[in-house]
């Protein structure tokens, strides 16, 4: 009974990042058709950014931090992302640089997890973990007050600073690829 009691809790884990998906597609749906409206963004925002907080949760929960489910919540969450982020980036939110670096950097941290690290799941750093809790607050900041509301406004500006995090995130990656040992992600 106690392990198909975990095998649920895993389930839900893994069908709350999967999730993530479903809502970059409403994000994009929202865009093709014009309804950038914070009684929509904003909603779809904070069920992202809550998904993402409690499917770790749920997998710790029960017991199983599992390769799948680790890379599948990284894959949901840069699809969520970049595809609210592309969206914003072209209606002129935030420079088109912010989801270029978040891909670059993704595609840094898939490589060197795997490739690098020789790790079959996806291997955190600080600054990375940091930049990622950063995508969600700019997401749901733009999907409520987009430029020209103030706090659109103070995220363009921010823009750069943002940018310099992002690199400085690949940097510290690169920095540690003599690591002889991968650090455990935390969902």
């Amino acid at each position: 009974m106690y392990a198909r009691h975990d095998l649920i809790w895993k389930a839900a884990a893994n069908l709350l990042s999967a999730s993530r998906f479903l809502l970059a597609g409403l994000w994009l749906a929202a865009y093709a058709t014009g309804y950038r409206r914070p009684a929509l963004l904003g909603p779809i925002a904070l069920a992202a950014a809550g998904s993402d907080f409690a499917d770790g949760r749920l997998a710790r929960r029960a017991g199983s931090l599992d390769r799948f489910g680790q890379w599948l919540d990284a894959i949901a969450d840069i699809a969520f992302i970049l595809a609210a982020l592309s969206c914003e980036a072209r209606a002129g939110s935030i420079p088109a640089y912010i989801p270029v670096l978040i891909s670059l950097s993704f595609t840094q941290y898939a490589l060197d997890s795997v490739v690098i690290l020789g790790s079959t799941a996806p291997v955190a750093s600080h600054l990375g973990h940091w930049a990622g809790a950063l995508n969600y607050v700019l997401v749901i900041t733009l999907a409520f007050a987009a430029p020209p509301r103030l706090p659109g406004r103070l995220a363009r500006r921010a823009a750069p600073l943002i940018g310099i995090l992002y690199i400085a995130a690949m940097t510290e990656r690169a920095l540690n690829y003599r690591r002889s040992r991968p650090i455990p992600c935390s969902i």
